[in-house]
């Protein structure tokens, strides 16, 4: 066995939330995903068919918007996505930092 440190911290930070996305480890059922986006999502909603998503909020806050309501976030916050929901996030300030979960399989 070998040990492994992965820097997630050091992922570079860009404006848009899809293309701060950086996969750092996947197989074919997973996605191990960090993002750092600066800004939030106000030009477009977002969805994934393909996978449910599990956000959890590294550092910052915001309003996670979809049609079936408005969920508030900040640190320590986990949220469940779950395939093929449209969502907009709505971030406080440009200091944000998230590990995403990315997967084909349902998660509970």
């Amino acid at each position: 066995m070998q040990n492994r440190s992965f820097l997630t911290f050091n992922t570079a930070p860009k404006k848009d939330y899809l293309e701060s996305r950086v996969i750092q480890l996947f197989n074919k059922d997973v996605y191990l995903t960090t993002a750092a986006p600066t800004a939030s999502m106000t030009d477009y909603f977002y969805k994934n068919a393909d996978c449910d998503e599990m956000i959890f909020i590294h550092k910052g806050s915001g309003t996670l918007r979809t049609f079936l309501g408005n969920i508030d976030f900040s640190y320590g916050d986990y949220l469940m996505i779950p395939r093929g929901m449209i969502y907009t996030m709505e971030f406080k300030d440009a200091d944000n930092r998230l590990f995403i979960v990315e997967s084909h399989r349902p998660m509970y």
